[in-house]
């Protein structure tokens, strides 16, 4: 019996010592009322496509207002086509309030979009000046501009 809460414990202590999943926010794209941030931590890569989370955030508001969205972005690289994926939309204390799927197809990627520059990023690593540990951090940081 000894052995076996030894074992348990052991593998408890590790899983606590593991580090939390790593975000690094890159600012894509910018308007007056939205700031668009992709995590390149979270690309992956599966039957030829690249899937990342792009988030939504407000371009300003309180520090304390945590709202915004986020939702997976699949890129077809070679193909030049792109598609959204699950979205999930967080409150002002920064608590999911609602997931919405759509079921969207793939799509032809316009140049000049926010598509485009999303796909610079996942298909030719482009990486944006900005970057940020977690939204939240952006949104405690004031939501900065580049310039």
């Amino acid at each position: 019996m000894k052995p076996t809460v030894i074992t348990i414990v052991a593998a408890v202590a590790v899983l606590a010592a593991s580090p939390a999943l790593a975000e690094s926010w890159h600012v894509v794209s910018r308007s007056s009322a939205t700031v668009f941030m992709l995590d390149v931590d979270s690309i992956t890569e599966a039957s030829g496509a690249r899937t990342a989370v792009l988030a939504r955030v407000p371009a300003s508001g309180p520090v304390d207002d945590l709202s915004y969205s986020a939702g997976e972005i699949t890129i077809r690289c070679s193909a030049n086509q792109s598609k959204p994926g699950v979205e999930v939309l967080y409150g002002p204390d920064g608590a999911e309030q609602e997931r919405i799927d759509d079921g969207y197809d793939f799509d032809a990627i316009a140049r000049n979009s926010l598509d485009s520059y999303i796909k610079d990023m996942l298909c030719d690593d482009q990486r944006g000046t900005l970057v940020y540990p977690s939204i939240r951090a952006f949104i405690e940081a004031g939501r900065p501009r580049a310039d």
